[in-house]
């Protein structure tokens, strides 16, 4: 027997996909703020707002009549004909989030449009309550309380309130971001914890939400191609994350989620960022709304482009020339390489003769590396040494991630011996990593990590392993951090290969960088004592061997 359900049930099951935790309902009222006009809001948390959520803004604000009616679904004032819907210009448009929401809460609105008298209507899990005469300014006031009291399965999944007052920061870090010309202020049990003023300075808001050093050294873009608009605000390539989670994609002001773009902005750092290291930018898209297609899940990130991959050429070429024009230093030297050589096709012929002669050892395996004469550096990167028996060619990066690789390696593999620090290491974490820090403090002392709160989302180091560089301190934290975030707990055995390899790419000598003839002896003398001086720990070769005979035979001079 096929029934119509009541819409309070239907309600609460379009709560499912729309309110899946505090974040989406804050989200969601944040953006009604922001299509209503608003440049100043207000979000007050209590309880890490499983408690309560308060958004107060100052934007047009609804009528009695139509306050009431925004409580019923598919009730919106944002389009009205199928064009519309083709031609979305506001953050929302669905008419779900407010029914949603009141379906597995106690939801009281308040609003007052200009000139008019205020009103207050009260909804507790979906049914009606009261409306009545409210006193307040020109604007919206909406109370979530008690989310999910009543969708006691919903709140099983609630593990951590803290993690949940995280999530509730990034949504307003996102839109605080995307909408820096707007005011916003969120506190929690009465504690300030983020704040913009509405001045659309950037450098400000990156100070504020990533810490000092990511605002300095800026990228900054501005691009108008055809009837698409590029707005970009990059971190340098120095400063990288362990996931892509800080890359902001907004497209005509709405925060999106997509892989292909998010990718094309990686590979417009090229070759300036590490392996498996990402940038912090944000990056803001206007594109013609009939191009875009919003209406494809109800929390709204996922979108579809029409040409997605012509906007994520267009966005990569436009980083990498950026870089190219203002950090003369970064300029990739393969590319300049290849530009003026002409002889592209010999590097390609070595390359390849190289792979297949790989497996045989140019030198007795006992030997390791055979004596090498230092005669040269190309291209600022590649070490030219020789001896009797040819030409050799090492990678200096790809030397020292080896080098480094296997010291800690060997190191991870020992019972930690602690040094207490002198000066402390002061550190600055996201909302999500001082959460998983809180809660594992116990994990970090096992393994030789002692961390103390030195503020919002700050820590001080005391502590460490004796092995570890001061330099490496902070890499080495936020890959335990991603590895509890990942798995939930800290085994070093397992962990010991990942662990290795990233702090080995990050600290090594990079391209480019010049050496001295004191640390060009000290990278072949610690290479030799590696136990695999032929490869990084990723697989790249680290030497390439040209014998006097192959030599000759590119030269002609034998047949």
């Amino acid at each position: 027997m096929i029934i119509k359900l009541e819409e309070r049930i239907s309600n609460m099951i379009a709560a499912g996909e729309v309110v899946t935790r505090p974040a989406n309902a804050l989200k969601e009222v944040i953006e009604n703020a922001l299509d209503a006009k608003a440049t100043k809001i207000n979000i007050d948390l209590l309880g890490n707002g499983l408690k309560q959520i308060k958004v107060i803004d100052n934007g047009q604000g609804m009528d009695e009549l139509n306050l009431k009616r925004a409580f019923s679904r598919h009730a919106t004032s944002k389009i009205k004909t199928e064009y519309d819907l083709g031609h979305i210009l506001t953050l929302g448009f669905r008419g779900e989030a407010i029914p949603a929401i009141a379906a597995v809460s106690k939801l009281t609105i308040k609003s007052k449009p200009k000139n008019k008298v205020g009103s207050m209507v009260v909804y507790e899990g979906g049914k009606f309550i009261s409306q009545e005469k409210a006193a307040l300014n020109e604007g919206t006031e909406v109370i979530i309380s008690e989310l999910f009291y009543n969708v006691p399965a919903r709140l099983k999944f609630i593990k951590n309130p803290e993690t949940e007052l995280s999530h509730l920061i990034e949504v307003c870090e996102e839109f605080m971001l995307s909408y820096p010309k707007v005011s916003f202020k969120l506190t929690h049990e009465g504690r300030t914890l983020r704040q913009s003023f509405g001045d659309g300075d950037y450098e400000t808001l990156f100070e504020h939400i990533f810490g000092t050093s990511t605002s300095k050294n800026m990228l900054k873009i501005k691009e108008k191609i055809h009837d698409i608009e590029i707005e970009a605000y990059l971190g340098s390539p120095d400063i990288t994350r362990a996931r892509r989670n800080n890359i902001y994609l907004f497209l005509n002001g709405r925060t999106i989620n997509n892989f292909v773009l998010t990718n094309a902005v990686v590979e417009g750092y090229h070759t300036r960022l590490m392996v498996n290291r990402y940038p912090i930018g944000v990056v803001k898209i206007k594109l013609d709304t009939s191009f875009v297609d919003v209406n494809v899940h109800p929390q709204k990130r996922e979108v579809k482009i029409s040409n997605e991959y012509v906007l994520a050429s267009l966005i990569r070429t436009t980083i990498r020339n950026k870089f190219k024009t203002e950090k003369k230093e970064f300029t990739d030297s393969l590319e300049s390489y290849k530009q003026i050589s002409g002889f592209e096709y010999v590097i390609e012929d070595l390359s390849l003769e190289y792979e297949k002669e790989a497996e045989k050892p140019f030198y007795e395996e006992s030997e390791k590396l055979p004596y090498l004469e230092y005669i040269g550096q190309f291209a600022g990167t590649y070490l030219l040494l020789q001896n009797e028996l040819g030409l050799y060619l090492i990678d200096q990066h790809a030397a020292a991630e080896r080098i480094r690789y296997e010291y800690y390696y060997e190191k991870l593999g020992q019972k930690p011996q602690i040094k207490p620090l002198l000066f402390p290491l002061d550190f600055e974490f996201r909302p999500t990593q001082e959460a998983i820090i809180n809660k594992h403090l116990e994990d970090f002392n096992e393994i030789g990590l002692k961390l103390e709160a030195s503020g919002p989302q700050s820590f001080y180091l005391t502590e460490m392993p004796i092995w570890l560089a001061d330099d490496d301190a902070y890499l080495f934290t936020e890959n335990i951090i991603e590895a509890l975030f990942k798995y939930g707990k800290i085994d070093l055995k397992d962990l010991r290969d990942n662990l290795s390899k990233s702090i080995a790419c990050k600290g090594a000598i990079k391209a480019n960088e010049p050496l001295s003839k004191e640390e060009i002896n000290q990278l072949i003398f610690d290479l030799r004592k590696t136990k695999n001086p032929y490869y990084c720990p990723h697989g790249r070769p680290v030497i390439l061997f040209f014998s006097h005979q192959k030599i000759e035979r590119l030269f002609k001079r034998i047949v």
